[in-house]
């Protein structure tokens, strides 16, 4: 499965909206990576500046970026990921988002 596109090729036929769900997923993932990196560098530098007001010592300012970077790419991706899911599911035809039952 590391051929992107022979897994296309194969569920084309079978899940038609399959090429814009993976394309979905794939900018979702990446997505969630740079609002890590983005988080991460704004937290540490903004951290940095204000060291002399931090209640934490410097030697955590790595740990407290980390975990505000990966609350944030996580609740990125998730919400991303799902759009996809709900798009993947409307473009099958048996589920619909837009359905009451």
């Amino acid at each position: 499965m590391n051929n992107i596109k022979q897994l296309k090729d194969q569920e084309r036929s079978n899940h038609p909206g399959f090429d814009s769900y993976i394309n979905c997923m794939t900018r979702s993932l990446f997505t969630g990576l740079a609002s890590f990196c983005l988080s991460f560098s704004c937290c540490y530098f903004a951290q940095k500046v204000l060291e002399a007001k931090s209640r934490f010592p410097g030697r955590y300012n790595i740990l407290v970026s980390t975990v505000i970077a990966s609350c944030t790419a996580y609740q990125v991706t998730s919400q991303r990921t799902k759009a996809c899911q709900a798009g993947w599911m409307a473009a099958e035809g048996k589920h619909t988002a837009l359905k009451d039952y």
